[in-house]
């Protein structure tokens, strides 16, 4: 197994899978620190209690 993913990458088939899964990742760990910033709950809590210039709340 190991021997066929070398012999794979040496082919260079596998380089657009690859900057794909890298791409996802990056997006999805960027994502997850986004969420998880320091003062990230705060700025939800205030956003759900915010009444909009309509007068309804979201």
């Amino acid at each position: 197994m190991k021997q066929l993913v070398l012999s794979a990458i040496d082919g260079e088939t596998l380089v657009f899978p690859l900057i794909a899964v890298v791409l996802f990742v990056s997006i999805f760990l960027g994502f997850v620190a986004w969420i998880l910033r320091p003062g990230a709950k705060q700025v939800y809590a205030k956003r759900s209690l915010m009444v909009f210039e309509d007068g309804g709340e979201r």
